[in-house]
């Protein structure tokens, strides 16, 4: 009986897995065609979200508004957001953390430039059965510099 148990949840996380991944494949999107819809399927209204610059965008309204300008913008037409998911964890029924690399691939680009590449912290939440990204925070990947190394000591 208690194998049972343990297989139907093993399925369960499972499920709710493929569903976040889903999400992080669609957050793809976010410069394509930012919209209401797309926001609203992968956000919490109140999200916050962490750009690489150290910007606070809080909620659904002022994450879309400065989405919606930077996929206008000349610089972002064409491009294409690359996401590599390093690791899933689920520290509660209801709450998973996800690790993620990912870079933007600009139209005149071949490939990502692995200099751009980002890592993000994605904290997703479980609303009415469904998983919604509640923080997002976005920083470069960068090699640390002489002081760093030495405070280190490397």
């Amino acid at each position: 009986m208690i194998w049972k148990i343990f297989l139907f949840r093993k399925q369960e996380a499972m499920t709710d897995e493929q569903i976040i991944r889903d999400k992080i494949t669609t957050l793809g999107d976010i410069f394509k065609n930012p919209n209401d819809e797309l926001f609203n399927t992968l956000f919490t209204a109140d999200c916050d979200y962490i750009t690489f610059m150290g910007e606070h965008l809080k909620g659904i309204k002022e994450n879309l508004r400065v989405h919606t300008a930077l996929a206008n913008n000349w610089l972002f037409k064409g491009a294409e957001l690359f996401t590599d998911i390093k690791q899933i964890k689920f520290p509660a029924e209801n709450v998973a953390i996800v690790i993620a690399t990912g870079a933007i691939k600009f139209r005149w680009q071949k490939k990502v430039n692995k200099k751009r590449l980002s890592i993000n912290t994605n904290v997703f939440v479980k609303q009415n059965a469904d998983w919604k990204i509640a923080s997002f925070q976005n920083n470069r990947i960068k090699a640390p510099n002489f002081i760093q190394r030495l405070m280190m000591g490397k």
